[in-house]
């Protein structure tokens, strides 16, 4: 062979060596290189057999034999690498002639044969992949993101440092990468759940799949790839072949090497559970009405006191007013005084009422920023006759740092309103020589937290777990509902509600913490 012929197999992908019939290197190439890991230097001129510790299934003497006679052979041969790995190598020999026919060289190319057992386990993984892309009744997509990959990569090039904010002024680009993204394989329940006869249907680029609604999901999906985190995903809105939207919860696994971006999608229909959220989101409000309800039934005493005295004190400054006005020089500006006094008490009434009102009405629950020891303050005026009647003392400790929570107002002073109820009929359960009862406020950190205490009685240790159980209830007229929706208000506000006894020597103390605005909830809970 020529040294032009040598230089050509540099080109080849295989490993290709050439020997003569002593056994000796004479050519090398890269793809040798690659494979046994001698460089060219080193092999030239070397036995091969003994460079690469060769075991062929038949003795090197019949073998050459063989391939004279045949003019080539082909099989597995054992060899060991220079880092002394052993490998199998499938070799396909043949014999070179010169001009005159004689045998010269032989030609070698080979490559590696892999682990039989590596190659098996290698497809019954695949074949678990497929089963389970194919059975799950989830939407499994495989997306090409190689074109938005190269986009990204120009936009770099070109002096695009921040993608958030390249992405928001230019908006029309996250549409043009999303359909530059490519759906290359889906699975059956993706056929079904967007509404396609065949897979062909689905293929193509995302863009008929996403709403407008979603295209800021898509952005974050973007950039968390840039990014290189492992997955995303979120809850969004994604649209069928028929054009109709449906909740989904959207997910994109990112492979660890983001040169081709060839992605796993994995789609579920959430609309039903969305729905299911829902329902009982309005029971729970159904529930929280009902309560407040028949909470004001057990308040009567105290609401028609509270509403008979700005009532009494209107009548008799109307009488006092008429009689000032009745005389025979009319007192006016005594009788103005009176009608001051009428106005302010009419306030007082109005108040009264709104207050009612509030609690008594269905509405659903809405979220504003209050002040924790505001709606404590007002939670009092509820209940205030009830205390003077129970002979009970509230001493309210508002925090120095005047905590605002993100609640709704009526909700929130239901919760108050019940655990202040408690406690007096708890005190009225026990012969009490002082029945006081404690509320504070304070701010930690992130949370805020509301501490009603009592002297009475305490909580009897077995009851502790059962406390705010559904239909759990100590009182012969309870219903055991009272804690439990106190329960589902502070959680469905991100917080958490906890009960345990001031000390042996009895007490209750009651406490529940929500987070601060724009903070985390609390450790195990969810924010609603």
């Amino acid at each position: 062979m020529t040294s032009e012929s040598f230089e050509i197999l540099d080109h080849v992908e295989q490993a290709v060596f050439v020997r003569d019939f002593n056994g000796r290197i004479r050519a090398w190439n890269k793809a040798s290189e690659t494979l046994y890991g001698y460089s060219r230097e080193v092999a030239i001129g070397q036995l091969a057999d003994s460079l690469l510790d060769s075991e062929y299934p038949t003795s090197a003497g019949d073998l050459e034999a063989s391939c004279i006679a045949t003019g080539r052979w082909e099989g597995e041969v054992k060899r060991k690498s220079a880092h002394g790995k052993q490998m199998s190598v499938h070799a396909r020999l043949s014999v070179h002639y010169d001009r005159a026919g004689c045998p010269i060289h032989l030609v070698e190319t080979g490559r590696k044969v892999e682990d039989k057992s590596v190659e098996q386990e290698l497809r019954l993984s695949e074949a678990r992949y497929r089963n389970l892309f194919q059975a799950l009744s989830v939407s499994f997509w495989e997306l090409d993101f190689s074109d938005v990959n190269q986009r990204l990569r120009t936009l770099r090039k070109s002096g695009v440092s921040d993608f958030r904010k390249y992405f928001l002024d230019n908006p029309q680009v996250v549409i043009e990468l999303m359909t530059a993204a490519r759906v290359a394989d889906v699975n059956d329940h993706t056929v079904v759940l967007f509404g396609r006869g065949n897979k062909e249907g689905v293929l193509g680029n995302l863009r008929p799949f996403w709403p407008d609604e979603s295209t800021n999901a898509f952005t974050e999906a973007v950039l968390s790839g840039i990014a290189h985190k492992p997955h995303y995903w979120t809850e969004c809105k994604l649209r069928r072949i028929d054009g109709s939207v449906f909740d989904a919860l959207f997910t994109i696994a990112y492979p660890p090497d983001l040169s081709g971006w060839t992605s796993m999608v994995a789609v579920i229909d959430i609309t039903e559970r969305n729905r299911a959220q829902e329902m009982l989101q309005r029971l729970q409000s159904d529930f929280a009405h009902a309560a407040r309800v028949s909470m004001l039934g057990e308040l009567t005493a105290s609401i028609a006191h509270e509403v008979n005295q700005p009532l009494a004190a209107i009548a008799a400054n109307a009488d006092a007013g008429l009689r000032w006005l009745e005389t025979d020089q009319p007192e006016i500006d005594r009788a103005r005084e009176s009608i001051k006094w009428i106005m302010e008490d009419a306030r007082r009434a109005a108040d009264v009422i709104a207050r009612l009102r509030s609690m008594a009405a269905h509405r659903a629950p809405e979220r504003n920023p209050v002040s924790l020891d505001d709606i404590i303050r007002e939670a009092l005026l509820f209940v205030r006759y009830e205390l003077q009647a129970r002979s009970v003392t509230v001493v309210h400790h508002p925090s120095a740092e005047s905590p605002i929570v993100l609640a709704d107002r009526t909700q929130l002073q239901q919760v108050i309103v019940n655990l202040i109820i408690n406690a007096v009929q708890a005190m009225g359960q026990r012969d009490c020589s002082r029945r006081k009862i404690t509320i504070r406020t304070n701010v930690v950190d992130d949370k805020i937290s509301c501490i009603v205490e009592d002297t009475g009685p305490g909580i009897h240790p077995n009851y502790l777990v059962h406390l705010f159980d559904s239909f759990f209830t100590t009182k012969q007229e309870g219903m055991g509902m009272g804690l439990p929706i106190c329960r589902s208000i502070v959680e469905a506000h991100g917080g958490c509600i906890h009960a345990e006894n001031v000390d042996l020597s009895g007490g209750a103390r009651l406490s529940f913490i929500l987070p601060a605005p724009d903070r985390e909830p609390c450790v195990g809970e969810q924010r609603a």
